[in-house]
């Protein structure tokens, strides 16, 4: 398939083949996450244990290897390095089925997660390049549509393969699939459009790129807000692993019943949320000072009330599900418009990098550390005989989560100033 035509179907169905590989990506890392109280008492873990599993062990891995990827990308190009990287979560993901203990599991994460960092990096800076500025939040927001779906259609599998195939059957079953479109990957054609400071820096070394992109932190303090937030966002996915058990084991539901609720509320609402924040981001970019920062901001403070309702209403309730339905929106919704701020405050010669940097952001301070403070506070609290070991871990993470809205809000804000200063 050569995508380097410039025929306008050609894009979209780049974004399709980048969308269907953003879903695998997303069901292979939640996987764990679904099959959370099966894996836990299968293999004996503890909750601390629980969260090295899905956080550290995984996210530390992630974010070094999504940070290389990127600036590997901008140096050599992305489909190889995009091929190789699915091959290898998605055999490692096969082999995660065979784990037999903490030991073993943990020890497969670090390969899933080293394989699954390369897609990000590479899948957005050729979208960003492929797709005009007016329409990037719109593409970049169908891509991660991918989060929603990916995460649902894991909760989706495990209550619907789990009781045939074993979580274990579902691991291998998903990892071999993945191998299947290695070749889909390779049939890409790259194609780089050249930065205007390209012709300045013929020789193009990761060193170089990394010394440039730490005089872009330097000197550019809307990337570091756009970075700040996206961390902040996170901490909110750092309780992700543990919906299912927080829901199972202390809000009284049936595993496989509210799996396949949750998994479908996140594909409905994930959806909507992926398609809303990023078309509604644009429009706004359209019509209102602030652009797409702005818009993010006042979009997450209207969730936020039922965000935080939702731990606290009763179970089944309607404030609890549209909670839950909230929370799916602020995720999904915040990829469109938040990484099309962070490319577009940044130089085209960067963006895979500065995508990189924020994956390992994300996924050290957020996912990794977030995930294992959650489960270590979780069994201290049930040391001390709580029933609410998990809920006060998630409100609190819930809580800094939302920080995100003053980040966004200062880079809209300034924004907004510049847009009036140019009316003047």
């Amino acid at each position: 398939m050569n995508v380097s035509s410039e025929r306008p179907h050609r894009p979209a169905l780049l974004l399709g083949f980048f969308l269907l590989l953003h879903v695998l990506n997303q069901v292979d890392r939640n996987l764990i996450a679904s099959f959370g109280p099966e894996i836990v008492r299968d293999l004996g873990l503890t909750r601390t244990q629980f969260g090295i599993v899905t956080g550290i062990a995984f996210t530390a891995f992630y974010a070094v290897t999504a940070l290389a990827a990127g600036v590997l990308a901008d140096r050599y190009g992305r489909t190889r390095i995009l091929a190789v990287g699915l091959g290898v979560w998605s055999a490692f993901t096969a082999l995660s089925g065979a784990a037999r203990g903490f030991l073993s599991l943990v020890a497969l994460r670090p390969f899933v997660a080293t394989g699954e960092a390369t897609l990000i990096p590479a899948a957005t800076a050729i979208l960003s390049e492929r797709f005009p500025a007016a329409r990037r939040a719109t593409a970049i927001g169908i891509f991660f549509m991918g989060v929603p779906l990916g995460v649902g259609a894991s909760f989706f599998l495990a209550g619907q393969l789990g009781p045939v195939l074993g979580w274990r059957g579902v691991f291998v079953l998903l990892g071999l699939l993945g191998l299947v479109f290695v070749a889909g990957v390779l049939a890409l054609k790259d194609r780089r459009t050249p930065g205007a400071h390209d012709e300045e820096l013929p020789e193009r070394t990761a060193a170089a790129v990394l010394a440039d992109l730490g005089r872009e932190l330097r000197s550019n303090s809307d990337l570091r807000l756009s970075l700040a937030g996206a961390v902040l966002m996170h901490v909110y996915l750092a309780g992700g692993p543990f919906v299912k058990l927080w829901l199972v084991e202390e809000r009284g539901f049936a595993g496989d019943q509210i799996a396949v609720t949750y998994g479908a509320m996140v594909v409905v609402f994930g959806v909507i949320g992926a398609a809303l924040g990023g078309t509604m981001a644009d429009w706004y970019a359209r019509r209102f000072r602030g652009g797409r920062a702005m818009f993010l901001a006042l979009f997450v403070a209207m969730l936020a009330p039922l965000i935080i309702a939702f731990r606290f209403a009763d179970p089944g309730s309607l404030l609890f599900y549209a909670g839950m339905a909230a929370g799916i929106l602020f995720f999904s919704s915040f990829y469109g418009p938040a990484f099309a701020v962070m490319q577009s405050v940044t130089p085209q010669r960067l963006h895979a990098s500065v995508t990189g940097l924020s994956m390992l952001l994300v996924n050290v301070l957020a996912l990794g550390i977030g995930g294992l403070v959650i489960g270590i506070a979780s069994d201290a609290l049930m040391a001390r005989g709580s029933q609410d070991a998990l809920s006060w871990p998630l409100i609190i993470a819930d809580l800094v989560s939302l920080l995100t809205i003053l980040c966004f809000a200062r880079i809209g804000w300034r924004k907004w100033r510049t847009q009036e200063d140019s009316n003047l």
